[in-house]
């Protein structure tokens, strides 16, 4: 699991892609419900806590993981899907841990504004780690990737437009 960790460590800092990740349905699992257990503790250690947060998240994390496996499959690589939505859950598991902690260890130091300016810095390298594993899944420039991950991301925001009675 140690390796696992690495590995995703690797990725986010674009040494590694997808296939550095094995292709397992069960290691998907398991890497889901880390990322699952991951955001339950970090939405249950905000001030902000609503019960129909994390039912948002999984409804956005469903939506891009639907477009992306789309994306894969039309450049023909569709045996990679389990592969990168694996590395997408890890990933999203070690920013949200990193954003968990982050706010825990930098409240100390600093104020609330430089918090959500640094929470704001991961959610943007996260967009751009996806899109780095997308490159890497249907083998084109990552500059492809970033602009499939960044149009997956507006997705989303629209999504959340619509959703918003649902997170109030």
């Amino acid at each position: 699991m140690i390796t696992l960790f690495k590995t995703f460590i690797e990725i986010i800092l674009f040494r590694r892609g997808p296939e550095s990740v094995p292709h397992s349905s069960a290691l998907f699992v398991i890497v889901a419900a880390i990322w699952l257990m991951v955001g339950v503790v970090g939405i249950a250690a905000s001030n902000s806590y609503s019960g129909s947060a994390l039912l948002v998240d999984l409804v956005l994390t469903i939506t891009a993981f639907t477009l992306y496996a789309l994306v894969i499959n039309a450049f023909g690589k569709s045996e990679r899907i389990i592969r990168a939505l694996t590395a997408i859950l890890g990933c999203g598991a070690v920013f949200g841990a990193a954003l968990f902690s982050s706010r825990w260890l930098l409240s100390i130091w600093l104020g609330e504004d430089q918090i959500i300016t640094a929470a704001q810095l991961i959610l943007l390298w996260s967009i751009l780690v996806e899109g780095h594993i997308i490159a890497g899944a249907i083998e084109r420039p990552r500059v492809i990737g970033f602009l499939i991950a960044l149009a997956v991301f507006m997705a989303q925001l629209q999504l959340i437009t619509l959703l918003q009675p649902m997170i109030a």
